[in-house]
């Protein structure tokens, strides 16, 4: 049999997937550096204390965290979504379609070489039409 290669769909799905992760993942890394920034202003204007800093630091870290995490699953949820609607043949139905083929091209071969099967007498038959 074949060998099996991923559809222009599935490759498309594929990069689409790793250019979001690439991009959620840069945002997040953007936006710890800013909120470090924030904090390390804010505790140098006297603003906040270290201990405040480092806390609405944390804070804005922890949510930051849960926000690419809940947007990771969402993601995830699309993709399982989009994949299930897409029809995907099972192995044995690929396997049934195969030896069909096989068959019908054997009984195209025979038809083509004059052949009296099974084939050269369907092909003899006369074709009902409806209404006829």
């Amino acid at each position: 049999m074949a060998e099996q290669q991923p559809s222009n769909a599935t490759e498309r799905l594929r990069d689409v997937m790793r250019e979001g992760f690439t991009l959620a993942l840069g945002a997040a890394s953007w936006a710890y550096e800013k909120g470090d920034k924030l904090v390390g202003t804010w505790m140098d204007q006297g603003n906040v204390t270290r201990v405040e800093g480092r806390r609405k630091f944390d804070e804005f870290a922890s949510r930051t965290k849960k926000t690419g995490e809940e947007w990771g699953r969402a993601m995830s949820d699309r993709v399982r979504s989009a994949t299930s609607s897409v029809p995907v043949a099972s192995r044995d139905q690929v396997e049934s379609l195969e030896r069909r083929i096989e068959e019908l091209t054997r009984q195209i071969e025979e038809l083509k070489a004059g052949g009296s099967g099974s084939a050269g007498t369907a092909a003899t038959r006369p074709v009902k039409r409806p209404g006829s």
